[in-house]
């Protein structure tokens, strides 16, 4: 079920693939929040946020203050989990756990709130929240400003269709059953994007031979459901990875790039960019990385990254000067867009200068551009524990990214403004997931 929904679908509602149109939930009457009292110093709030982390082979999930090293709490969770993501708002850390279909939420504790003339940060205790969703095989999850999008792929081999939920924090704080809900008649390896009262959800033929989808299609939410708006006429086949920024919406295909720009009248129009000249055999996008405050998308093919500036439909090779027969574990874009940051299998930490679009009248340079490699670790990657990796978290507050090693169980933050570590944290557990917990921008002063 999506939080007592989707366990309903079949009893409450048969819909088809493209007219979406559930609930027994109980509402948590929670306590209020502890605020930080007013002749406090705002320091007192952790402007540097919390990390979750979960146990290898654990149901355990630790959340630690960064700006103490101290260790909160651990939380219990009902299976191991398979993926940590963060809420949009980055309070709330979503515990995925595909092969039980299940998704748990920690509360990291630290927050903040509009008082209409001010912002207001808030610090309590981490805690296990109440909202849970369950449906089959929950799998890519993304997030805008406002939003999360869960996308459960179903299970071909019980029959089980995909669905979508698309939810806020303040679903997650008021244990609310009001948030809406797309139910598919298949099941598919698909992707969406929330964008406001809309989502870019995917389309996949239930006789095709592939799980991948190949179409995305336009809905409009309703309440507690989708209705569906339209369905772009350009193909995407064998889509995977999505990303937006502030204008576009962008899907990865075999072929290259599906493209959808978002109009201020929230009109929608498709394109699609065909695959550049350096795409070679095999290769495709099959991974999408996108910022609000950037102009270009990032795709990865394999380990070949392309810098995609969807205004002017442009696409290039990235030399980010990757180590031979490493591969990528971690990526994205880090201290408030302005780098780029590549965490290898080899224990390296590549950081990238961005620099945007050219303008009329400058000369032409790679928006990304290479600052500075970190080696994150000495010791022999082949006595990486079986099934284990390098894991990577960007804070969202400051120019801070945090790296677990599960060789040697430590916790490593790095400086990349410096490119350098900055403190090593050994752990008393071997690391699996991480993500980063807090206040985007925290309140720097309020007038009461």
């Amino acid at each position: 079920m999506l939080q007592t929904k989707l366990s309903l679908a079949a009893a409450l509602v048969s819909v088809s693939l493209l007219s979406a149109c559930g609930d027994n939930t109980t509402h948590i009457v929670e306590k209020e929040p502890i605020p930080v009292e007013d002749d406090h110093d705002h320091d007192d709030v952790s402007a540097a946020g919390r990390l979750a982390i979960s146990a290898k082979d654990s149901n355990l999930v630790s959340v630690y203050d960064l700006a103490d090293s101290m260790l909160l709490d651990s939380f219990a969770v009902t299976d191991t989990p398979s993926a940590l993501a963060a809420s949009a708002s980055k309070r709330y850390a979503l515990v995925v756990q595909r092969t039980t279909d299940r998704i748990e939420f920690i509360d990291g504790g630290v927050f903040q709130e509009d008082h209409g003339d001010h912002l207001h940060d808030y610090q309590q205790e981490p805690a296990l929240a109440s909202f849970v969703l369950t449906d089959s095989r929950p799998t890519h999850i993304t997030t805008n400003d406002s939003q999360v999008a869960v996308f459960f792929d179903g299970d071909a081999a019980t029959g089980t269709p995909a669905a979508l939920a698309v939810f806020t924090d303040a679903d997650i704080t008021s244990d609310s059953g009001g948030y809406a809900v797309l139910h598919y008649n298949t099941n598919m390896h698909g992707a969406a994007q929330a964008r406001g009262e809309y989502v870019l959800s995917t389309i996949r033929d239930a006789n095709s031979a592939t799980t991948l989808p190949d179409q995305v299609g336009l809905y409009h939410a309703h309440g507690d459901h989708f209705h569906d708006e339209l369905v772009f006429d350009e193909l995407c086949p064998g889509l995977h990875g999505s990303a937006q920024n502030e204008h576009f919406i962008s899907f990865g295909c075999t072929d290259g790039v599906l493209l959808i720009e978002q109009a201020a009248d929230n009109s929608f129009t498709a394109s699609k960019l065909a695959n550049s000249t350096e795409f070679t055999g095999t290769m495709r996008i099959g991974t999408l990385v996108g910022d609000k405050t950037a102009e270009h998308f990032v795709g990865f093919a394999g380990t070949s990254m392309f810098a995609i500036h969807a205004q002017d439909s442009e696409m290039a090779l990235v030399d980010w000067q990757g180590a031979e027969g490493a591969t990528l574990v971690g990526y994205g874009f880090a201290d408030s867009g302005e780098k780029f940051v590549l965490l290898d299998s080899q224990g390296y930490l590549t950081i990238l200068n961005y620099h945007g679009h050219e303008h009329d009248g400058e000369a032409e340079q790679s928006p990304f551009e290479f600052a500075a490699k970190v080696q994150l670790t000495t010791a022999d990657i082949a006595t990486m524990p079986e099934g284990s990796r390098f894991e990577l978290a960007i804070s969202a507050s400051d120019d801070k990214v945090y790296v677990t090693n599960p060789i040697d169980n430590t916790l490593l933050t790095v400086d990349i403004a410096d490119a350098e570590v900055v403190a090593t944290k050994q752990l008393d557990f071997v690391p699996h997931k991480l993500v980063w917990l807090g206040v985007a921008e925290p309140a720097e002063a309020h007038d009461h």
